[in-house]
């Protein structure tokens, strides 16, 4: 008896930026090989779920989602999850296929049974083939460029390493011919992304900077944005002068996303980050004072092994000293694999809870009060989403912050002057006033 193809499909993603555009990826190719898609409806003929597990909470809703399907239920999964927790789900969930990112473009292929290569370290050429085919964006107006896979870091903390390997960046070809490609199909905005932007091009011959490659993705013709993704500070320092170039650029967002994870040398010492407190106040008082409005998203992590108050302390007043936009907070937890792992001292669930609800009750503050210096600000706004409510539009400034417009008087994808009205610890209130 042959065996049915599927022609309804579901891909349900989860995590990082990159996630998102290998998702889009695989949506696309699974709708040029006749299938229709859905992001929500598991009612499906096949399911593909793409995992994230950088967070242990995560890796339990991954878990948890993956253990709810039927037996009978037609599943491939990908992402992180297969890559360093294989094991769990061939004794877990022996029905799913899986699919190593590296793999992606090749779903068809798994999908009849045929034979692939498993080899998830595959060169670079091999994995961006993903991104050769039709693609279906969550939001028509924003493409998430995937520029590199893996890093140069080696944190104490991070499984993600151990998902996606050493450093390997694309050509600046392929990368410029598909932003192209995505500005002829009406994306207004560019998302670069990677587990760290700051080190595109270190692997290649001859080497190639992040500047280098912005510097040719604003010579496309074309009105767009482009928003630069997390970069790790010690990074940044190797090409300071010629990213404030590039982010002074019309065409880039004045916006970096710069994680620290602690206020404290001596825990940046334990996580094994390359930066120093001293070294990132005086990094991101630099970018702000030669930036124009430059908004700063940082991250930190409260709780890890033997943190103690004094360090905490250090985290709250780094924050209070360089009053970033956005700050992400994280509470440590063990992930498998790690060096952190097997350190001693290990936080209480409760004083990590404490630390992380002051720490959020601080940065919000500060990003109120960021927020609010908008007020009376007018320019040139990218209407690139609806907002919660029917007669709401969202809109991004030239330093992506996000702005509410009360009024329905507005085109998606367009650019129009808005003035700024009001604002909130989240988001900014705006009215169209061309």
């Amino acid at each position: 008896m042959t065996e049915r193809t599927p022609k309804t499909a579901t891909v349900l993603n989860f995590g990082c930026s990159a996630n998102r555009a290998i998702a889009e990826g695989i949506s696309g190719t699974l709708k040029d090989n006749g299938y229709t898609i859905s992001t929500t409806n598991t009612n499906t003929d096949l399911i593909i779920v793409n995992t994230c597990v950088v967070k242990q909470n995560t890796e339990h809703r991954m878990k948890d989602l993956l253990l709810s399907f039927p037996d009978n239920q037609n599943v491939i999964i990908t992402g992180c999850l297969p890559v360093v927790m294989q094991d769990w789900i061939e004794r877990n969930v022996p029905n799913a296929k899986i699919l190593f990112p590296e793999n992606a473009h090749e779903i068809q292929s798994l999908i009849k049974n045929q034979s692939i290569d498993s080899n998830f370290r595959l060169d670079t050429e091999e994995w961006e083939k993903l991104y050769t085919h039709s693609r279906i964006l969550y939001n028509q107006f924003i493409t998430t460029i995937e520029i590199s896979r893996g890093c140069l870091g080696n944190c104490s903390y991070c499984i993600v390493k151990h998902a996606k390997g050493h450093l390997r960046s694309r050509s600046p070809l392929s990368l410029i011919e598909e932003v192209k490609k995505s500005i002829v199909t009406g994306s207004k905005e560019i998302w670069l992304t990677a587990q760290d932007t700051g080190t595109y091009g270190w692997d290649r011959e001859p080497k190639i900077t992040l500047p280098d490659l912005i510097n040719e993705l604003v010579k496309i013709q074309g009105q767009f944005f482009i928003r630069v993704g997390m970069m790790t500070p010690h990074t940044v320092k190797r090409f300071k002068e010629n990213l404030i170039s590039q982010i002074n650029h019309s065409k880039v967002f004045s916006f970096l996303h710069i994680p620290i994870q602690s206020g404290s040398n001596s825990i940046l010492k334990e996580m094994r980050r390359k930066e120093t407190r001293e070294g990132f106040i005086k990094l991101v008082e630099e970018l702000k004072s030669r930036i124009s409005r430059l908004v700063i998203s940082t991250d930190i992590i409260v709780g890890f092994p033997g943190e103690t108050e004094e360090d905490f302390k250090l985290s709250e007043s780094l924050i209070t000293k360089i009053k970033p936009t956005i700050v992400n907070i994280s509470r440590y937890t063990d992930r498998p694999g790690t060096k952190a792992a097997k350190l001693r001292m290990k936080i209480p669930t409760k004083i990590k809870s404490q630390r992380s609800k002051h720490l959020t009750q601080l940065s919000q503050e500060i990003s109120k009060e960021e927020l609010l210096s908008w007020i009376g600000w007018t320019g040139s706004v990218i209407i690139d989403d609806k907002g919660t409510k029917k007669t709401q539009l969202k809109a991004r400034n030239s330093s992506y912050l996000p702005i509410i417009l009360n009024e329905s008087d507005g085109k998606l994808g367009t650019f129009r002057t808005v003035t700024i009205t009001d604002a909130t610890k989240s988001y900014l209130v705006g009215q169209i006033v061309d």
